[in-house]
């Protein structure tokens, strides 16, 4: 029988959260730039939010990466303006 190191699969847990983490980051970074566009524009189908809202959002999605609190669970990821 052999013996399970647990904390490796703790471990893979956490690199497969902390790789989905990354994508969901980069998915909402172009999503902000493409709100914040809408914005300057004036496009009535941008999503709801100020421009300050996005570009606040903007920086706590920036901000959400390893050593953030919560990370990388998606319960705590940063919510996008409403």
């Amino acid at each position: 029988m052999s013996n399970i190191d647990w904390s490796q699969k703790i471990n893979i847990k956490y690199v497969e959260g902390a790789a989905m983490a990354r994508a969901w980051q980069e998915e909402e970074m172009r999503l902000i730039a493409e709100q914040l566009t809408s914005i300057e524009d004036g496009d009535p189908s941008a999503l709801p939010g100020t421009e300050r809202e996005w570009r606040d959002y903007r920086i706590q999605v920036r901000a959400w990466k390893e050593g953030a609190e919560g990370f990388p669970d998606e319960e705590k990821r940063p919510t996008r303006p409403s």
